[in-house]
């Protein structure tokens, strides 16, 4: 007996998200690599550890006052941080862009958005398992006579 066309496409559509799921998470910038040695100059965040990012990469910086600010890194020179932000934290509403200086002594945290092979291989697992112990119990319940 032939499977239906419609068991066909939920197939290829599962097979085409499995595949095409690349998830990112925004990352520490201290724990990428190459680690940089624990000296920080006195600062939250030592001056080597900016040259982790790229231009343009995305970032999330916190500031020892507390404000947030979702921006792309332009660059880092004289201890003063230089980029644009594009993304206000508190409503993660896009807004115009608008350039911005922070002076190292301000900045609590950075974290660059990167990719991340553990939810990159871990959510399209969960999905698959998800969905093949779904098929089992279905199958199980009302077999599909001819399979």
């Amino acid at each position: 007996m032939k499977r239906k066309p419609a068991f066909r496409a939920i197939n290829l559509i599962l097979v085409l998200m499995v595949l095409t799921v690349s998830c990112k998470s925004y990352r520490n910038v201290e724990k990428l690599k190459p680690f940089m040695e624990r000296d920080q100059g006195g600062y939250y965040v030592a001056e080597k550890e900016f040259g982790k990012i790229k231009k343009e990469e995305k970032i999330l910086v916190e500031l020892v006052d507390g404000k947030r600010y979702y921006m792309y890194y332009g660059s880092f020179s004289d201890k003063i941080l230089l980029g644009e932000v594009w993304r206000d934290f508190t409503s993660s509403v896009k807004i115009d862009r608008y350039q911005i200086e922070i002076p190292q002594e301000k900045i609590k945290n950075v974290k660059v958005l990167r990719p991340n092979p553990g939810l990159t291989i871990g959510i399209p697992l969960g999905i698959l398992g998800v969905t093949l112990f779904i098929t089992l119990i279905a199958i199980i319940n009302d077999p599909i006579p001819g399979i």
